[in-house]
């Protein structure tokens, strides 16, 4: 204050700037679909923003899988992409920050989608009543869903009187007129 004078000290650790880390990407958890559908890639990629400036890129990749795919935008974080044929891929979402880089992958189940049962009643018959017409049809199923669950029913669709069926859940029965 100009006649005294006090001090004071205060101690300073001085560490070395943090380094560069790689991006942490997370590709999202795995997913099923069927092969009508599109998987939603809902990626995540996290950086510290070394070095200055950052910039960072990423890009979704085929890593395996029985057929191709086909990304919506392969170089978006969130993107969707398509498949050619079912079974087992796996993905991976990568990213860099133009030094370093990171990846994470994804599995994505690809399944058959569920088509509608084939069904032939078979030819056209001519019957002299009181004879029934033997009902011969043939039925084809894809097996989905899993597990299967089919069920056959015969109806009239058209005529002059009624018809009954001998068992009219059989795929092969008789019909009365």
């Amino acid at each position: 204050d100009g006649e005294l004078i006090t001090t004071d000290q205060v101690q300073i650790i001085v560490q070395p700037a943090p380094g560069n880390t790689a991006p942490t990407v997370n590709a999202g958890p795995d997913q099923t679909i069927t092969i009508a559908s599109q998987a939603v890639l809902d990626g995540t990629v996290t950086d510290d923003g070394l070095p200055i400036p950052s910039t960072i890129t990423s890009t979704w990749s085929f890593v395996s899988g029985p057929g191709t795919v086909t990304f919506q935008n392969a170089n978006a974080v969130d993107t969707q992409a398509s498949f050619s044929a079912v079974g087992s891929y796996v993905l991976q979402l990568a990213a860099s920050d133009g030094l370093l880089s990171g990846s994470d992958p994804i599995q994505i189940t690809v399944q058959a989608a569920n088509t509608a049962p084939t069904v032939n009643a078979g030819p056209d018959l001519a019957v002299f009543l009181p004879a029934q017409a033997v009902l011969n049809a043939t039925v084809t199923d894809d097996g989905l869903p899993s597990p299967p669950s089919l069920l056959t029913t015969w109806s009239m669709v058209s005529g002059p009187g009624t018809v009954t069926f001998l068992n009219v859940n059989a795929v092969d029965t008789q019909a009365s007129f």
